[in-house]
């Protein structure tokens, strides 16, 4: 009900009274079911954990249905305990009864006796099947028994409506060694041929400079490419092909075309691994999370820094402070390293007689001379993401240095190499500062041949940059 009371306040002539059954019946229909039967990973990188951090960042309800416990972390899987066949079947039959997925994932199966639950209870599934061929681990323990490989083949490839091996697997399987793209493709038609309707062989282990994924269409003979640049960074991570079969079922559940879930869980797969974290000592973990964090954290940037712009020019005595360049404020993504993930006011802050004007809206990459400055101040100290920059006065500067550690560079030192370099001598110069006083939250400089005298303020956030400067207008 949270959401209804959440859309009432935002458009107050649709309040929560008028929200009736037919409206909740609209929005509960907006959420579609994925359900995973897959292992239970301990080190949550993969398996059950994995898909439902998938299912809930691209918007889908998880359910699960779990066939395996392994005790497992990011360097190996320690011990495995089968759940007994009755205990899977009757997790699926809950699920299926109760709350339809609009699309299936089977991953880790393990036995034979899984397989045949799992069989029985998919027969007459109308779901799409997303079958991710889960034969060993990235760390190299088996998650399928040599016994149970011939049924896995006979009885779950043709339930699938879309089978995503990788290499390795795809060989397993088809029986084909691949060496190439072409090996590929003759092995998606050897797995088609024993009855999967759609097969995408992934290429993130064919060692190339770029990750060539290849699609084959049921009843085709086209052939479909969809290649992204390889994470030079990252050789390999624990738990992608897991994301890539959970988030091509959650595109599936949420209505989308075949070949276009595959193409946007590419997409999502390799933002995943491009931002995969270090959480243990053996593989990176690929991130589900990191898009829906990238996204709240942009918004979360945006809406603190208008705040802070808002407050700003409406501050008595500010427009004294605007230098005739101008002046901006900036703030940083958490972990940002170019200017793009800087946001700024486009257009500036402008001085209108007596008053401080905002130009235009706040958007990431507006300004690239407070970008630099506050990229090389996080550069030092990483929790410090803000800056604005006023003009230099001596009862301006005179008052900072009263309540703030401020401190300074000369323009006319920096070396030629850096002055050189379009867009260097900020980075320079707040770097030189710290040097000399590495606690500095104010830093000036006296000017150069065509450059104007500036102060940047610093802060931790828009709103502390805000009272430091609220602060030297108090007695100015």
């Amino acid at each position: 009900m949270q959401i209804f009371r959440h859309f009432s306040s935002k458009n107050p002539d649709w309040p929560i009274d008028r929200l009736n059954k037919s409206s909740l019946l609209f929005w509960h229909e907006l959420m579609k079911v994925a359900l995973s039967i897959a292992g239970s990973d301990s080190g949550a990188g993969a398996g059950i954990q994995a898909d439902l951090k998938t299912f809930s960042a691209l918007g889908v309800y998880g359910c699960t249905a779990i066939t395996a416990l392994t005790a497992q972390n990011t360097k190996k899987v320690a011990e495995i305990h089968e759940v007994p066949a009755g205990i899977v079947e009757a997790q699926v039959t809950s699920i299926m009864t109760d709350l339809p997925p609009a699309a299936i994932k089977v991953g880790m199966v393990y036995s034979r006796e899984i397989i045949g639950a799992i069989t029985k209870s998919l027969k007459h599934a109308r779901a799409p099947i997303v079958l991710d061929p889960i034969l060993a681990a990235g760390t190299g323990a088996k998650l399928l028994r040599d016994d149970a490989l011939d049924l896995f083949v006979s009885r779950l490839i043709p339930l699938a409506t879309l089978v995503t091996p990788n290499r390795m697997e795809a060989e397993k399987l088809s029986g084909v060694r691949i060496r190439s793209e072409g090996d590929g493709v003759e092995a998606a038609k050897k797995l088609r041929a024993l009855g999967a309707k759609n097969v995408i062989v992934k290429g993130g282990h064919f060692g190339k400079k770029t990750v060539t994924d290849i699609l084959l269409l049921d009843n085709s003979s086209k052939v479909t490419e969809i290649t992204n640049p390889r994470v030079v960074d990252i050789k390999e991570s624990h738990g992608s092909g897991c994301n890539f079969s959970a988030a091509a079922t959650a595109y599936l559940a949420r209505g989308l075309a075949l070949e276009e879930a595959c193409r946007l869980a590419n997409e999502y797969v390799h933002d995943a691994i491009k931002n995969a974290v270090t959480v243990g000592k053996g593989l990176p973990v690929t991130n589900p999370l990191s898009a829906i964090y990238k996204d709240a954290m942009r918004h979360r940037v945006l809406a603190e820094l208008q705040a802070a712009v808002d407050r700003l020019v409406s501050l008595e005595g500010f427009y004294r402070l605007v230098p005739e360049t101008q002046t901006n404020f900036a703030y940083a993504l958490p972990d940002a390293s170019s200017h793009s993930e800087v946001a700024a006011v486009r257009g500036r802050i402008a001085r209108a007689g007596n008053a401080a004007v905002q130009v235009s809206r706040v958007e990431f990459g507006a300004s690239r001379h407070m970008a630099s400055a506050v990229l090389a101040y996080m550069s030092i100290r990483p929790s410090t993401r803000a800056v604005a920059n006023i003009r230099l006065d001596p009862a301006i500067l005179a008052a900072f240095r009263s309540l703030f550690e401020v401190s300074s560079y000369d323009r006319s030192k920096e070396p030629q190499d850096v002055k050189r370099k379009e867009g260097s001598t900020i980075s320079w110069g707040t770097k030189a500062a710290l040097s000399k006083n590495p606690e500095a939250e104010v830093i000036y400089h006296e000017g150069d041949v065509g450059k104007e005298p500036m102060i940047t303020v610093f802060g931790r956030n828009p709103a502390e940059v805000v009272y430091k400067i609220e602060q030297v207008l108090k007695i100015c």
